[in-house]
């Protein structure tokens, strides 16, 4: 009788072990698709609906992509420090194609946005580095997390990405066609190049390009700099 108890009560929590062994198995395994599913969506490619972010300007105020509904936002990368960034700001490069594009797309958003380390613990610096330079910006985001950063997979400053009024990601890349990185400037500026053909309704083309200037040392120490 003893036997039989001892036998049953065993063979109950052998079960038991197995049903709580399983359902902890289920649930790591829920648990590492849903991390593999986010970590697919960690990056925004070109063609892709680019979701909703909440950034800080160099002020210290909010800056929301929702707040841009239905405009064209272009992003640029940019570093008080970059030698090519500084080159194609002081230049008036940077000016010239907000200009150009406002002519093309009165409308359209330029978002600034300093992703390196370093230099974004100075917001007051990027402030001072774009009003100098007579960049009108919509905003001048400080990254210093990196998390929009590697949100876009910045690598470069300068580095460029446009999204339409749809919210669609459908430019990424170089500021231009430079063939020396930059030390001259090229014949064709690809944000320009992209708000024309949206406005003409045209496929983007290029939509993809590899971007030049120095690379972004993200301030994490879990974080790969960006080199282009």
């Amino acid at each position: 009788m003893k036997k039989n108890l001892a036998l049953s009560l065993l063979v109950a929590s052998t079960f038991a072990f197995t049903a709580v062994s399983m359902a902890a198995a289920g649930d790591k395994k829920k648990k590492d698709e849903a991390a593999q599913t986010e970590k697919k969506h960690d990056t925004v490619k070109v063609g892709d609906k680019v979701p909703d972010f909440t950034a800080t300007d160099v002020n210290g105020k909010a800056v929301k992509f929702s707040d841009y509904a239905g405009k064209t936002v272009v992003l640029e990368w940019v570093n008080p420090g970059c030698p090519v960034c500084k080159h194609a700001t002081e230049s008036g490069q940077v000016a010239k194609m907000i200009t150009d594009a406002k002519a093309i797309d009165p409308s359209v958003v330029f978002l600034m946005v300093n992703s390196t380390g370093s230099t974004a613990q100075n917001p007051k610096a990027t402030a001072d580095y774009l009003a100098t330079n007579k960049v009108l910006a919509s905003a001048a985001i400080i990254d210093g997390d990196g998390k929009l950063g590697h949100m876009f997979d910045a690598k470069t400053t300068p580095a460029m990405f446009v999204i339409d009024s749809k919210g669609v990601l459908v430019y990424s890349g170089a500021i231009d066609d430079s063939s020396n990185d930059g030390e001259t400037p090229g014949k064709t500026n690809y944000v320009v190049n992209t708000l024309t053909q949206l406005k003409a309704g045209e496929t983007v083309s290029p939509s993809t390009t590899k971007s030049y200037g120095c690379g972004v040392k993200y301030a994490s120490s879990n974080a790969k700099s960006k080199k282009g």
